[in-house]
């Protein structure tokens, strides 16, 4: 899937699916007009998949917060015994997915923040109110 703006440049998104390991090759944008295919996508996976699903995001050029929710969801609707793996996540996604309180463990296994452990220890305690 593919779309073309009055520039004619590519900013279509295309997701593409993986053998080895099992998941996703995410392409170029996706918004608007590209989460319908990653929706599609996730869900061939969670269903068709028995191992973790893994979401090269390498060639990935933007994604909205529905997009990044599409992502989330899917996380949390899979099974204790199976992970969503980030690959070539760019920082962006990375604190953007910490904003909605989701980040990758050591594996890069995308997990809720309570579920992280951070092997250097808690954060310092917050500054109280002035």
């Amino acid at each position: 899937m593919t779309d073309q703006n009055n520039d004619g440049a590519d900013h279509g998104a295309g997701v593409l699916p993986m053998v080895h390991p099992f998941g996703l090759r995410v392409r170029g944008d996706i918004d608007r007009a590209g989460r319908p295919s990653l929706a599609r996508a996730l869900a061939w996976a969670l269903r068709t998949g028995k191992a973790d699903i893994h979401l090269d995001l390498s060639e990935l050029t933007f994604i909205d917060a529905a997009g990044l929710q599409l992502i989330v969801h899917t996380a949390a609707r899979l099974p204790p015994s199976r992970a969503l793996v980030l690959l070539h996540a760019p920082a962006t996604v990375h604190d953007l997915l910490a904003l909605l309180g989701w980040r990758p463990d050591a594996h890069q296994r995308l997990r809720p923040v309570t579920e992280v452990t951070d092997p250097q220890g808690p954060g310092p305690a917050p500054c109280p109110p002035f």
